[in-house]
């Protein structure tokens, strides 16, 4: 006996293009797409679209269908991009630490990141996005993809207004400015030292000073790294609210409308 499936072609068209924006989005993103495994990544695309999908009539036509692809492409890569933006000012502070201490030889490669990283940096990069995820900010990321469906629709266009690329610019101006201010302890423990060397090696030429001072720095940013978690709460909070106005700033930026 045959068994008849019935397939709703609209709900079908639907959940195509709603894979595509969360694939997108989960691509672009630094949390879905390299923080989590290959077969996390596409369960959580099909997860979430699933929770996002909605019936799309009227786009039958091949050409149709690879249109509204793109849109729902750009649309989810431009919330995964600009949102996770700001979560690489974990790494920044890290690398710095690692560059002023002179831990930045000891490079190796971060499959996470899919480059290269210090010790320090993989280190901040990693307790960054764990405090984040446990302070909610996978659910935020994954509350405002959904509610993109409602914004911008899965079969509308879009209508971009200026304003993303200054939205880019200023993230990146924060994310510089906050990643300095989470390293700076250390790095005001760095200077002091390099400046008692400097005066040993003025006032004692003899003993060398210069000779150690890769060790002492080194065991310094060790020692006093601990001082920079203190401000790691303060800088997660910062960060989920910089994501939420991400997500909002991009969606308004594209400004979507149904077809007529």
């Amino acid at each position: 006996m045959n068994v008849v499936i019935p397939v709703d072609a609209a709900w079908a068209v639907g959940l195509v293009l709603a894979v595509t924006r969360v694939a997108a989005f989960t691509i672009a993103s630094p949390l879905l797409g390299r923080a989590l495994p290959a077969t996390a990544r596409l369960a959580a695309t099909f997860a979430v679209a699933l929770a996002m999908v909605r019936p799309v009539p009227g786009v039958i036509e091949l050409g149709d269908l690879l249109a509204a692809g793109a849109v729902n492409a750009v649309v989810g890569a431009a919330l995964g991009y600009v949102s996770g933006l700001i979560l690489n000012l974990f790494t920044s502070a890290g690398g710095i630490i690692d560059m002023v201490s002179g831990l930045s030889i000891a490079t190796v490669f971060d499959p996470m990141q899919g480059d290269q990283g210090g010790v320090f940096a993989r280190l901040f990069h990693l307790t960054g996005l764990a405090l984040f995820v446990v302070g909610g900010g996978l659910a935020l990321l994954v509350g405002g993809l959904v509610a993109s469906a409602r914004v911008i629709p899965l079969g509308g266009s879009l209508t971009p207004v200026p304003g993303l690329t200054g939205l880019v610019l200023e993230l990146v101006s924060q994310l510089m400015r906050s990643a300095v201010e989470l390293a700076l302890p250390v790095i005001g423990v760095l200077l002091m030292l390099e400046l008692a060397m400097g005066l040993a090696a003025r006032f004692a030429p003899q003993a060398n000073v210069f000779m150690l001072g890769m060790p002492a720095k080194i065991l310094a940013a060790i020692t006093v790294v601990g001082s920079a978690w203190v401000l790691f709460p303060d800088a997660v909070d910062g960060v989920e609210a910089t994501v939420a106005r991400s997500l909002e700033a991009v969606l308004r930026g594209l400004g979507g409308s149904m077809p007529a």
